[in-house]
């Protein structure tokens, strides 16, 4: 598998980033995860750490070369996840359990599966439209499904940051389970906490990634949104993913990666050389033009 890859996650106008990302890969099979540990719950930051840790450890345990079950690997990783957050609470004597959204994906054999819980999204974009977008486990989506509210109106909302469900809290999470979707090439996966999504509208989204792999975009759109929300920005991350042809000459160009060439798993760490070598050789100081 060929593709591109872009990550990003930054701070805004807050004390600290309560956001965690990951990205592993064997030869055939992809790991994508975002998790927005929720403010408001003491030691956010920790529960997304630990959701990201407990699903790229499990995937490289179950990854060879590529993940079984994908919709029962979801399913069942983030629920240890939400079980790892409850046991570091009982076992630090926390007054209160830290919570976190996750956003999780795979892909291989050129298919994508999802999970997720909470308001961190995943979009599938495709020829500048959004095919496929997740819905928020919020009170504001409740109000728009209900015909209560637009989507206009819902980025001003007072209630748009409640969340229902997540991980951490006191009842089992709902962890929504995406139908297999089919990627064709050129199409664009991105993951992202509501920092990103709150500001940049889907079909904006949508067409400045038309035509266009994940690193020329994504910086510069992270860029965009943060000068949008201004001093009062929230934590923005995203992982953004674009599936290339097999004939793709990869040619050591930054963010561009042939899974057959990856030496056992393909993590975090390397993602984060990306980003540095990117920000200091891309010129990030204009908006992408749809």
């Amino acid at each position: 598998m060929k593709f591109a890859l872009a990550v990003d996650s930054r701070i805004g106008g807050r004390s600290n980033n309560e956001d965690r990302f990951a990205m592993t890969c064997s030869t055939e099979s992809v790991l994508l995860v975002v998790a927005d540990g929720m403010g408001g719950h003491a030691d956010g930051e920790v529960a997304a750490q630990i959701v990201v840790d407990v699903l790229t450890q499990q995937f490289r345990e179950m990854a060879y070369p590529r993940v079984a079950q994908p919709r029962h690997f979801l399913n069942a990783t983030i629920a240890d996840a939400h079980q790892a957050i409850l046991d570091y609470a009982i076992v630090q004597r926390l007054s209160e359990v830290p919570c976190t959204t996750v956003v999780a994906a795979i892909v291989q054999d050129d298919v994508l599966y999802c999970a997720y819980a909470g308001d961190s999204r995943l979009y599938l974009l495709d020829q500048g439209e959004v095919r496929f977008r997740s819905r928020d486990h919020s009170h504001v989506q409740r109000l728009i499904d209900s015909g209560f509210l637009n989507e206009v109106d819902a980025a001003n909302h007072p209630a748009r940051n409640r969340i229902y469900n997540c991980l951490g809290s006191v009842g089992e999470p709902d962890v929504a389970m995406v139908d297999p979707l089919p990627l064709l090439v050129g199409t664009s996966v991105v993951l992202c906490s509501d920092g990103l999504w709150g500001v940049v509208p889907d079909q904006e989204l949508a067409k400045v990634f038309q035509g266009r792999a994940a690193p020329s975009v994504l910086p510069v759109l992270m860029n965009v949104a943060e000068k949008r929300a201004g001093d009062k920005a929230d934590n923005l991350t995203a992982l953004a993913f674009t599936l290339l042809a097999a004939d793709t000459a990869i040619d050591g160009r930054v963010g561009f990666i042939d899974t057959a060439l990856v030496p056992g798993f393909f993590a975090e760490e390397a993602m984060q050389a990306m980003i540095m070598e990117h920000e200091l050789s891309a010129g990030l100081s204009s908006e992408p033009k749809a």
